[in-house]
């Protein structure tokens, strides 16, 4: 069986063609995976349908974990616009809010209570619009044209009331910027970090006040190094742990103080379904049964429950579109639907 991001022939595309095309290899990569054997079950009226490059956050006024976007399949890839919240017991549908958005990151301003989307893919191209989630709609904040970007890493920053964004995807160009939005612009830092990259996990660990970045793609390939931001630099911190990972998942684990892992794609194409702690110094493989191995799904952390939540993505044995539901407590993983 072909990998799931490999042509007709077995042929993985190089960092050539993701360069040159990055949004049109997931979409031609995509029909080849769903041709390959996709199952994904068709949405009904009380829970989403499957997909993945989706985004989430974990919404403090709504106590929901959130999920948004993303690809389906429907007679072809397909992206969503519906917002959907999952309150440990039932999904809810919030809104069908008519942007429809792939890898369009997500981060909740505790702050001022409110969901904040920026950038991502619709079908007329990638931009570089900040949003707010008012009520099932998407409001813009800000739109500036010049950080037009999909795939970029977004997280806030509550000790310092800020918005931290870092690199990205915009066609042809990777990027290794790092911004900080303030609650009215976005200012550069022009600080050395992190390489170029796009799809690299971020979350902020509120309890060492650092924002805390793993891995992703670059043009040659998968990254496995951990970055930390305090506001005023980047830190390498580790080369060591769960390897290099396209599209992990993270989520902070507030009560126990740890970063979670799970899952992501190396270099060689390999899908993972292990589970990791960060505890600031070191990597921990902490459980070794849970959902199959997937990417491109969404994770994020539960705080009024105490769970990891993580639905959905794509995996390639078999491969096919996941619809799937999963919380992990800090020991185990439970599947919750279906």
């Amino acid at each position: 069986m072909n990998h799931p991001l490999s042509d007709s022939d077995g042929h993985r595309p190089g960092a050539e063609a993701c360069l040159r095309s990055p949004l049109r290899t997931i979409v031609s990569l995509t029909i080849l995976l769903l041709i390959a054997g996709s199952s994904a079950t068709a949405q009904v009226p009380n829970v989403p349908a499957g997909r993945f490059h989706h985004s989430s956050v974990y919404d403090e006024t709504r106590n929901q974990f959130l999920i948004y976007g993303g690809f389906t399949w429907d007679q072809g890839t397909k992206r969503l616009g519906d917002v959907w919240g999952w309150d440990g017991t039932k999904w809810q549908l919030i809104g069908d809010t008519g942007v429809r958005k792939i890898v369009a990151p997500l981060a909740f301003d505790s702050k001022r209570q409110r969901t904040m989307m920026f950038g991502g893919s619709e079908d007329s191209g990638t931009d570089g619009k900040l949003s707010v989630l008012n009520g099932g709609a998407w409001q813009l904040v800000k739109d500036l044209p010049s950080l037009a970007r999909m795939d970029a890493s977004l997280a806030y920053d509550s000790k310092r009331d800020r918005l931290v964004l870092f690199g990205g995807l915009n066609d042809q160009v990777f990027f290794a910027d790092t911004l900080e939005y303030d609650g009215s612009d976005w200012k550069p830092t022009f600080m050395p970090g992190p390489s170029l990259r796009s799809s690299a996990a971020t979350v902020y660990d509120s309890a060492r006040g650092v924002t805390v970045l793993y891995g992703g793609f670059r043009p040659l390939g998968a990254l496995g190094d951990t970055w930390e931001w305090n506001g005023e630099q980047w830190k390498l911190v580790s080369e060591s742990g769960p390897g290099p990972r396209s599209w992990p998942g993270l989520a902070y684990d507030s009560k126990r103080k740890r970063t979670v892992l799970f899952g992501g794609e190396d270099e060689k194409g390999q899908f993972y379904s292990d589970t990791w702690t960060w505890d600031g110094k070191a990597w921990t493989r902490i459980a070794t049964e849970g959902p199959p191995a997937r990417i491109q799904f969404a994770m994020g952390y539960d705080s009024s429950r105490d769970r990891v939540v993580l639905f959905g993505g794509v995996n390639n044995k078999p491969q096919r579109i996941l619809d799937d539901l999963w919380e992990f407590d800090g020991t185990r993983w439970v599947q919750k639907h279906p």
